[in-house]
């Protein structure tokens, strides 16, 4: 990275990190807390109750509290990342993050606790005192050696799993990685010459996991800073207790000598300790394991130059198996909490680097393709492990922590209360609370080059999102407006944002091919091409026309006018899809572990039963769009006709329409809104068409769709993403006033998304 990258990357974190709410992660009440009745069940008087049934039976503390859901992710910043000894405090963002991993891939709580104690004895005690309040611990980032007593002791006097994720967590997904690359190379475990470089907490726990593995322990050889790990040097006092176990009876030498003929390197160490050189005596068909981040040790090209027989690993995610531990703790959290295991053994770790060997042997699903670029991804070379946006890792490998857990009897659950494929459907239904929706989309498109237009071009929210489109490869964007206006705020900003800006006022094609096209799209509505030059001053104009066009393939814009400013010359210019009998705009919301779609919430204000039809037609597809399949309650004042009335009768006609374009979507209605969504009132109408919560919400006219998801936006806090516009014949995206920079990237992905769907 260079230094203008590395800048830039700075003030990008420190604006992320900045925005309010500050930090990364909240405490969210889980229970209504609006009414006395409420207040009075939640605290006094009524939590004497649960209390009470706690002192009675501990057990019960799973049942009335969240401890079984709740991880502690404790550090004493002394070994934070590549940053070293910077203390607590300073550790802390790196400890928010690994809870908002928890939350995002396993659906896991976290405290994140920082403890200002660099004294073992001191470290200890705290934790376990304060271990009670929760179902789990996550050691991170606390240095070697003195991590490994640290631990041991932590897990002993407690009754909740505790793991160490930077010995660990490398150990359990590299070690998966080992085991497919040595099918590969035709290599058996016991055989193999394995040199480990690096031998701090990371290296010994790997090293230990795959003795475990079938690695002979005589054939593996740990290179420190200062050379192989011999007898010689424990003798002289260099080396501590916990690497005596790769002390081999040899005479002293160097990393080079210790890969001569080497059939593996597992490198956690630090960037360019390998050379090519070194590679190139190693055995036939070698296994590179460079993990070093953000260089490894060797990179993948400097491999490639001398040896085209390798299988090759880092820790990034700009090459082929990319070794995460984000692979790993979420999902073995989630495995331990959800039985109870009082610790986590090296049988639960064992069952997690199986689990992930035997997923990379599946078929991929396509949206993990697409999630990736589109790259065929099949079990090969340059994919030994699953990919860590792959939703099956949390069934595949939670299941299988929580079987060997209730199998080696360290759950709280027995075998005879273990049903492992109802478990597995359980996690299922996890998924939609812990995986990123956008992110799928961001990859989707990421480096496939699509040009967007934002008319707002000198806009700070529009130039920050500009500058993080194509820092993710999500577009290439066109800024429309004063040119000087537009360089200059770019440096004020600090932003390396080099893209195509135009001022529509002073282009060419304002008086030539652009005003000539308009006027005669719209000659019929009695636009002169005078009218159309002038027009054509308004960026959003231009914008639109530069999209009718072909010269860009999207547009996005609206952060400064009102959502009719922007949508009436779009339609103007671009025109309709002549497939859809409106246009719609749909929002998607994340709102209490729901992911939902509304829709029409922006253009059409009393649909007829015809638009009612293509607006469920319409949303039930941007749905499909996000790997989600629709089920679609047309909702109402009444349930399914009980109160007779015009408006009930449109919505019923409607899905009669419906069922007639598409008989495959499921949808029913006239209903309420809690009847769609709350499955013991469903149980009242055995006639549905469902069981369980719709996802898609049809709501009967522009009023009361816009009142719900502002409603839920303010009240329910509901995760708004939107609105999604269908029905242009081009992709038009128009943002909502003031949205902030993360509305706009998602949006512009979503822009680009559709570009590509329509390429």
């Amino acid at each position: 990275m260079g230094a203008k990258e590395r800048r830039e990357l700075k003030k990008s974190a420190l604006h992320y990190h900045a925005r309010h709410p500050p930090g990364k992660v909240s405490v969210q009440p889980s229970k209504p807390h609006t009414s006395q009745r409420d207040l009075t069940l939640a605290y006094s008087p009524g939590v004497a109750f649960p209390c009470l049934e706690i002192e009675k039976n501990k057990e019960d503390v799973y049942k009335y509290t969240s401890k079984g859901n709740l991880v502690a992710v404790i550090s004493n910043g002394t070994a934070v990342l590549g940053l070293g000894d910077i203390g607590a405090l300073a550790g802390k963002p790196v400890m928010e993050g690994k809870g908002l991993l928890f939350k995002t891939f396993a659906d896991i709580d976290v405290f994140d606790i920082e403890i200002d104690a660099t004294d073992p004895d001191l470290f200890v005690q705290t934790v376990v005192n304060i271990a009670p309040t929760f179902g789990g611990i996550n050691l991170e980032d606390v240095k070697a050696p003195e991590c490994f007593e640290i631990e041991r002791r932590i897990a002993e006097k407690t009754d909740i799993p505790v793991m160490h994720d930077d010995q660990h967590g490398t150990a359990i997904i590299s070690g998966a990685a080992l085991l497919n690359a040595a099918e590969l190379q035709n290599k058996i475990l016991g055989d193999m010459k394995v040199v480990i470089v690096g031998a701090g907490a990371s290296a010994i726990a790997c090293g230990k996991h795959y003795i475990a593995l079938g690695i002979n322990s005589e054939n593996i050889t740990m290179v420190d800073s200062k050379g192989i790990l011999t007898k010689k040097r424990f003798e002289a006092g260099e080396l501590n207790e916990y690497k005596q176990e790769f002390i081999v009876d040899r005479k002293n030498g160097s990393l080079a000598d210790a890969l001569n003929g080497a059939d593996m390197l597992l490198g956690l160490s630090r960037g360019g300790l390998v050379t090519s050189e070194m590679v190139e005596k190693m055995a036939d068909r070698p296994i590179i394991f460079a993990l070093a981040n953000p260089d490894p040790e060797i990179l993948p090209e400097d491999v490639l130059k001398v040896r085209d027989d390798a299988i090759i690993a880092t820790g990034r995610t700009d090459y082929p198996n990319q070794v995460n531990n984000v692979l790993g703790f979420p999902y073995i959290f989630r495995g331990a909490l959800d039985v109870r295991a009082r610790d986590i053994t090296d049988n639960m770790k064992m069952a997690a680097t199986m689990a992930l060997a035997k997923l990379a042997k599946e078929a991929v699903p396509d949206e993990v393709i697409r999630a990736y670029g589109g790259k065929h991804l099949k079990f090969g070379p340059d994919y030994i492990i699953p990919k860590p946006f792959d939703r099956r890792v949390l069934i595949w490998e939670a299941a299988a922590v929580a079987e060997a857990a209730v199998g080696e009897g360290v759950a709280k659950i027995s075998k005879e209360e273990f049903d492992v494929s109802a478990y597995r459907e359980e996690l299922e239904a996890r998924l939609g609370l812990t995986y990123s929706l956008i992110r799928n989309v961001v990859h989707d498109v990421s480096g496939k080059g699509v040009k967007i237009v934002f008319p707002e071009g000198d806009h700070p929210a529009i130039l920050r999102a500009a500058a993080e489109c194509v820092s993710e490869g999500i577009c290439v964007p066109t800024l429309l407006g004063p040119e000087k206006t537009i360089r200059q705020r770019i440096g004020e900003m600090g932003l390396d944002l080099d893209v195509p800006i135009i001022n529509p006022r002073k282009d060419d094609r304002r008086h030539g091919a652009y005003a000539t096209a308009l006027s005669e799209r719209r000659a019929r509505k009695g636009v002169t091409w005078a009218d159309a030059k002038r027009l054509l001053k308004s960026r959003i104009y231009f914008g639109a026309q530069m999209l009718a066009s072909g010269e860009v393939d999207g547009f996005l814009g609206g952060v400064t006018r009102h959502y009719p400013e922007v949508l009436r010359p779009c339609i103007e210019t671009i025109g309709v899809d002549p497939d859809a009998h409106c246009l719609i705009g749909s929002y998607l919301m994340t709102v209490k572990g729901r992911v939902m779609f509304i829709g029409d919430a922006t253009v059409n204000r009393y649909p007829d039963e015809r638009q009612l039809a293509e607006i469920a037609i319409q949303t039930s597809v941007v749905a499909r769009r996000f790997g989600i399949e629709p089920i679609v309650a047309m909702l109402s004042f009444s349930n399914f006709g009980s109160a007779r009335h015009l408006r009930t009768d449109r919505i019923e006609k409607s899905i009669e329409m419906v069922r007639e374009m598409d008989p495959d979507l499921i949808i029913d209605g006239p209903m309420q809104a809690d009847t769609a969504l709350d499955q013991t009132i469903q149980l009242e109408y055995p006639h549905m068409a469902f069981n369980g919560p719709a996802n898609v919400l049809i709501c009967p006219n522009l009023s009361a769709a816009n009142i719900a998801y502002k409603l839920l936006a303010q009240l329910g806090g509901a995760d708004m993403t939107g609105p999604i516009l269908s029905g242009l014949a081009k992709p038009v995206h128009v943002l909502q006033r003031n949205d902030d920079v993360r509305e706009i990237v998602r949006m512009a992905a979503i822009c680009a998304e559709e570009a590509l769907e329509g390429g």
